[in-house]
């Protein structure tokens, strides 16, 4: 097993999208970015969303495209995460704050 954590700060990440419009596109499927637009405000979600793709990155080792890398939802909520298409075997777990967000991957070997 391998387990990657990342953090990040809120509004720090609301600066960098609104610095640059096509952030958003370059880091997330159309999919994530529905899902979190569901939201009053989405940018609490898409940190969590980020912050869920940087512990998945720091599991595999290297980063394989942002946008290969999914984060879906199962009906009752659970985030999943999907490579390329695949359902990666592991546990992901988003937690947020009003400032910050966590995310925490296990990776099943």
């Amino acid at each position: 097993m391998k387990i990657g954590i990342d953090i990040v700060e809120i509004e720090r990440f609301r600066e960098k999208l609104e610095a640059n419009p096509k952030l958003r596109d370059r880091l997330f499927t159309r999919g994530e970015v529905e899902y979190c637009g569901k939201f009053s405000d989405p940018v609490p979600h898409l940190a969590g969303t980020f912050a869920a793709k940087e512990a998945v990155i720091k599991t595999l080792g290297k980063n394989p495209g942002w946008r290969k890398i999914e984060i879906r939802r199962r009906e009752n909520g659970l985030p999943e995460v999907y490579l390329e298409g695949e359902l990666l075997k592991g546990s992901l777990s988003i937690s947020h704050t009003r400032h910050t967000v966590v995310a925490v991957f296990l990776l099943f070997l």
